[in-house]
């Protein structure tokens, strides 16, 4: 039998005995009833509140059923409706069904009937929910290391709880991603609301977070609700969380521990069910030595702790991600479809990605938008003279710099695959074969390393 998880569907008819017969039925079936009489009242709820299915009458005064349709599907594209049909209302059924409505229940209401097409209505629901979340953890987290597949497994484990997640790793390596996916994957019906704590200043993130009353500070005219409001029933993503003053993280304790917060200037204390999902590429371990993080707070936000690999260590990934953003990148320009040489896909290989996943991203886009030719060649990618910034330190020196780093030259015109391949070579020279710290040293994954070494032997 469908589970129910205590689903929440929203009854909209004008007659209140309708109502009342819905509601006991649903209820003691262990839905939660919410009932509303008329469009507008159910608007007015639908903006304010999540909801997993809406069953609603067409012929009602003031608002009408179709009316409500109509609205409801400029704030939610996919919540599904079932419509209660009477005699004489089938062009109306006709025209709720045009308008996304998934089924009909005729007038009067059976019990038998009712629940069928709910459990059918939210069974289906689910399913699409669910096929549509696993393509957004397929997109999100492309590739086939293992530590991406240890992620996606990591979310479908974590994502139906309630407990809090501390998401870490470098600037670009998709952490609000990583977030979405998380809140995608949950049962909770409120939004996934986000907040960059390093970008606001100290002065106001807490009336964001916490809200505010009128007159509460200069030019505060009006109360306000603040993010904790907005994400009840919900999620709240709180990047860089590092940044956060010692104050507020005594506030935001105080709201993981007991669910209460106040506004500024009130006393009246508040309560939100909001799930945190906490991001940093700051050293929290440090932070917590040197005083400027609370190691409480620390340790309420890591109940569950993932981190994000630099995309230089996702060996393989690389290619893979970059064939994704080609093809988003000419569907969005308009460009017909693109490819890269075998050169350029060895120069994105080869690459270190200091700004991680967020980079690729923007120099794939970019080469799109100017290229003119199918294929795209290295050089249009703009990478420039990578391989002496971003690996020459490490390397074996054919002579040695002032300072004493390593460093060796090639010709120009040297083909880009002798290139990688004498790197790898000297640089597994360089750390006596040691092929993990080889792929360290490069930023590649340790498989790739064992694959140029193939390519090595079988040009011997």
């Amino acid at each position: 039998m469908l589970e129910k998880y205590r689903a929440r569907i929203l009854l909209v008819d004008d007659e209140p005995s309708n109502l009342d017969v819905m509601s006991k039925i649903l209820n003691l079936e262990a839905y939660q009833a919410v009932v509303a009489n008329s469009g507008a009242l159910a608007l007015a709820l639908l903006k304010k509140q999540g909801f997993d299915l809406v069953i609603t009458d067409l012929r009602m005064p003031g608002m009408t059923g179709i009316e409500l349709l109509r609205e409801l599907r400029k704030v939610h594209e996919d919540l599904p409706v079932i419509v209660l049909t009477a005699y004489g209302t089938v062009d109306d059924a006709v025209e709720a069904m045009k308008l996304g409505a998934i089924d009909f229940l005729s007038k009067p209401v059976r019990r038998e009937n009712l629940l069928r097409v709910i459990q059918d209505s939210l069974q289906k629901t689910r399913l699409k929910s669910r096929i549509r979340s696993d393509q957004n953890l397929q997109t999100s987290f492309v590739g086939s290391s293992v530590e991406i597949q240890e992620i996606r497994r990591t979310i479908r484990l974590l994502a139906p709880t309630a407990a809090s997640v501390l998401i870490e790793g470098e600037s670009g390596t998709g952490k609000e991603v990583v977030a979405q996916g998380i809140h995608r994957e949950s049962r909770r019906t409120g939004s996934l609301i986000s907040v960059n704590c390093g970008a606001i200043p100290e002065s106001l993130l807490e009336s964001e977070l916490f809200g505010y009353e009128r007159g509460a500070f200069t030019g505060a005219n009006a109360s306000k609700r603040g993010l904790f409001e907005a994400a009840d029933q919900g999620t709240l993503f709180l990047d860089e969380i590092g940044e956060m003053a010692l104050n507020l993280q005594v506030k935001l304790l105080r709201v993981l521990q007991d669910g209460v917060f106040c506004r500024l200037g009130s006393t009246q204390s508040r309560k939100a069910d909001v799930r945190i999902i906490a991001a940093t590429n700051a050293n929290l371990q440090q932070k917590l030595h040197d005083g400027s993080f609370r190691e409480d707070l620390y340790y309420r936000l890591n109940v569950v702790s993932l981190k994000l690999p630099a995309l230089r260590a996702r060996g393989d990934d690389i290619i893979a991600l970059a064939k994704l953003f080609l093809e988003q990148s000419c569907a969005q320009y308009n460009k017909g479809a693109r490819f890269f040489s075998s050169e350029a896909e060895r120069c994105l290989s080869a690459y270190s990605w200091p700004g991680n996943v967020r980079e690729l991203k923007n120099v794939v886009e970019r080469t799109v938008v100017l290229s003119e030719s199918m294929e795209i060649s290295a050089p249009q990618l703009g990478l420039g003279n990578f391989l002496s910034s971003s690996v020459a330190p490490a390397l074996p020196a054919q002579g040695a710099s002032a300072a004493g780093v390593p460093i060796f030259e090639f010709k120009l015109g040297t083909p880009l695959h002798e290139i990688e391949l004498e790197i790898i070579r000297r640089t597994l020279e360089y750390t006596g074969n040691d092929k993990a710290e080889t792929a360290r040293l490069l930023g590649i994954n340790q498989r790739t390393v064992y694959r140029k070494l193939q390519e090595m032997e079988e040009k011997l």
